[in-house]
């Protein structure tokens, strides 16, 4: 391959995809919240209420202070969910972040507007 005909290629292979898919960026809430109880149907979760926000951007949307959020623990790095026997108990206190990318989603082959959501305990 010659020189111009490798530029092309690079061009394409670097260029290309950045302007596809990484125009979004995470949305951050930093929150404290209070344990209120383990939910156990549909699917176990944790339910919490809102003590404390502190947000990112200003075009970011957070819980509000008071709010019950249902959530499932995952990890810090947000890569795994809690095992149950490492979730916070009811009335316990703890930090955690709430992030969330705005994007579209094909589950049924239809595209859609849709948030992907991660609730990582800090």
């Amino acid at each position: 391959m010659n020189g111009p005909a490798r530029l092309v290629f690079l061009m394409a292979v670097f260029f290309v995809p950045m302007s596809a898919g990484y125009a979004a960026t995470w949305q951050i809430c930093r929150l404290h919240v209070q344990i209120q109880a383990i939910r156990e149907q549909p699917t176990p979760m944790l339910k919490a209420r809102v003590l404390q926000v502190n947000a990112g951007p200003a075009v970011t949307e957070c819980p509000a202070v008071g709010q019950v959020i249902d959530f499932i623990p995952e990890s810090a790095d947000y890569q795994s969910t809690l095992p149950r026997n490492r979730w916070p108990k009811p009335g316990q206190q703890v930090r955690m972040r709430y992030q969330y990318l705005d994007g579209t989603c094909k589950n049924d082959g239809d595209p859609k507007a849709c948030r992907i959501r991660h609730y990582p305990v800090e």
